[in-house]
């Protein structure tokens, strides 16, 4: 070798080791050794985990658990925190039937904030590793460890108040406060909130529509977030759940009263998904005088809720049922039996079947629009 090539050798090399370290090379683990005036130590905060989580769901929605696995680790990579994004992490592998590293995650989502007890205990997702010591076990220390947090805070009293909550609304373009505009109030689903079911309006269409997108009132811990539920479930105390479960009803009905007077409205429905969809059907039907028609997206008919008497009488509202037929957080049958069990009771009933899981689609919304205008 020349002395020429030598030195050209020995210079690449020189100028290789100067280069600034990628933070992906940072040893994370050691912060003494971190290089705190590294012009790339910033950029994992660049990472978008937004188009991950996207990925991870509509993976997931599809069945595709290991791809959803994947893309739920690089999400908790880079936020450890997220207590859901962990769980839905869990559930893969509770779809794929790996008990130990279902266990493993479950906890680690509780760790990370996520303390729905109850919730794991019958999420469906865990069927196929229900049942292995491996994850039950990892299941009894979180309950275990809830129970130990809750007697350690003392005794729990509920008390009822009036609150505000918040409500999202999109008015149509160019919208004209004298002209008349049918209405939707959308209720979002369990331990999501309102400003994600608001996002459903860059999916319809038309959009010649108010839309609303009113806050649960029950707040609680997923992780790093707080997702929201219509109920509250107190144990031991079923008069209580139930008059929390009429407290919802009334706050949604008070809410589409309210903006039926703010607002020039033409035509009013109620639409929910999962549990909004459960609360969609009682409070539409308890409050039927308010209502065109009910939006039912992957939910349920809970006749605990309501008696026949409560139903017949409303029986002059539209319904319009959405399902995909993979659901598994919410079972298809269970939009079949809203269906037929309407029909029964003399309702008119529009059934939307779509290929897909637990979900609101593109397409389902636009068939709702057209509905609506027949």
């Amino acid at each position: 070798m020349s002395y020429i090539q030598r030195s050209i050798i020995i210079l690449l090399s020189c100028l290789v080791l100067c280069l600034p370290s990628s933070a992906e090379d940072i040893d994370w683990t050691n912060p003494e050794s971190i290089d705190i005036y590294d012009e790339t130590i910033s950029d994992f905060l660049g990472t978008d985990t937004d188009e991950f989580m996207k990925a991870a769901g509509e993976a997931y929605n599809a069945g595709e658990w290991e791809k959803a696995a994947q893309y739920y680790l690089a999400v908790v990579k880079y936020n450890p925190g997220d207590g859901a994004s962990v769980y839905n992490l869990a559930c893969c592998y509770g779809l794929l039937g790996e008990a130990e590293l279902a266990g493993i995650f479950v906890e680690k989502a509780y760790n990370a904030g996520f303390e729905s007890v109850d919730h794991i205990t019958w999420d469906p997702d865990f069927e196929k590793v229900r049942g292995e010591t491996v994850f039950d076990d990892a299941v009894k220390n979180i309950a275990a460890d809830a129970k130990e947090k809750g007697e350690a805070m003392g005794d729990l009293l509920f008390f009822d108040a009036p609150a505000y909550f918040e409500c999202r609304i999109h008015l149509p373009e160019n919208y004209d406060p004298s002209k008349s505009y049918p209405l939707i109030v959308g209720l979002h689903g369990y331990g999501s909130n309102h400003e994600r079911f608001i996002t459903l309006w860059e999916k319809f269409a038309g959009r010649d529509f108010i839309y609303a997108s009113p806050q649960a009132p029950y707040p609680f811990s997923v992780g790093s977030g707080v997702g929201y539920s219509w109920m509250k479930w107190i144990p031991d105390q079923k008069f209580m759940t139930d008059h929390a479960i009429r407290m919802t009803e009334r706050y949604i009905a008070g809410v589409v009263k309210g903006l039926k007077f703010k607002y020039n409205v033409s035509e009013t429905y109620l639409m929910g998904f999962s549990q909004g969809c459960g609360f969609t059907y009682m409070a539409g039907i308890k409050n039927h005088e308010l209502f065109n028609g009910l939006i039912c997206f992957g939910g349920w008919l809970d006749i605990d809720w309501l008696d026949d008497e409560d139903i017949r009488a409303a029986n002059e509202l539209r319904v319009f049922i959405a399902h995909g037929n993979e659901d598994r957080m919410v079972d298809f049958e269970s939009g079949i039996t809203a269906r037929d069990y309407l029909i029964d009771m003399d309702y008119d009933v529009t059934f939307y079947e779509f290929d897909g899981a637990h979900s609101v689609p593109e397409e389902a919304l636009q068939a709702t629009e057209e509905w609506m205008r027949e």
